[in-house]
């Protein structure tokens, strides 16, 4: 076999292992330690003034922060952005994103969902955070 032969047929078993090796390394890493678990959501409903809204709680940081604000925490005035759309927000055209819990608050977003319904997204600012807000229920 001459050399120019052997070359090529040793380029072509490299060009074959490294796309081998590879596929291998896709395959691999798209095997974890095992199924991703669900991410933490919540609903959190919050009384006001004899009023009554809901927000949808992503993730653990948000979900602890609700049962902290339910237990008396120093952090518990939910402060949202308003976003057209019910969502779980039932009974009202509108409801919350990027939620956080806050111990203080400027009194632009400060009011009850029915302020909210009237104005709409551009109630405070585009954003709702009510003082005399309380954690009444949380579920999940």
């Amino acid at each position: 076999m001459s050399n120019a032969i052997r070359a090529s047929a040793g380029s072509a078993l490299q060009r074959r292992l490294l796309a081998a090796a590879l596929l291998l390394s896709v395959v691999a890493s798209g095997c974890g330690d095992g199924p991703t678990p669900p991410s933490e959501t919540a609903v959190v409903t919050f009384g006001v003034a004899g009023e009554a809204f809901r927000v949808q709680l992503v993730g653990e940081r948000q979900l602890e922060a609700a049962r902290a604000a339910q237990g008396g925490g120093s952090a518990r005035i939910p402060n949202g952005r308003i976003v057209p759309g019910v969502g779980v927000n039932s009974g009202w055209s509108w409801h919350l994103e990027d939620l956080e819990f806050v111990e203080v608050a400027i009194e632009l977003c400060d009011g009850r969902p029915s302020d909210v319904e009237r104005q709409g997204t551009q109630f405070g600012g585009g954003r709702f955070c009510p003082w005399g807000a309380r954690v009444l229920a949380i579920s999940d």
